[in-house]
């Protein structure tokens, strides 16, 4: 199983793979949707540029009460933005049952 992969819009996304981390240039929602079904059985951790968003509410309905694959998004096009840090703070307060941030 593959701990980590990530997924981006643009090539910036290439950079992990210099750390050794599998990456994919994805734009199209139909492909976002076929890879991230692929690779849900064999990934852990998923990371998803916030350019990806607009596309990802569906898939992450469909994994949101699965173990695995973990989807989380973070900024990869040099835009900073509060999505993903949002989402955290969620995910953190929905699995010890109170806000720590």
């Amino acid at each position: 199983m593959k701990e980590v992969v990530a997924i981006g819009s643009s090539e910036n996304v290439m950079l992990f793979q210099s750390v050794g981390i599998q990456a994919y240039i994805i734009s199209d929602e139909t492909l976002l949707k076929e890879t991230i079904d692929k690779l849900a059985n064999e990934t852990k951790i998923i990371f998803v540029g916030e350019a990806l968003e607009p596309l990802m509410m569906d898939i992450k309905k469909k994994y949101e009460d699965r173990t695995y694959p973990i989807i989380v998004s973070i900024p990869m096009e040099g835009i900073k933005s509060s999505l993903g840090l949002e989402k955290l703070k969620k995910d953190v307060e929905k699995a010890v049952g109170i806000s720590i941030f």
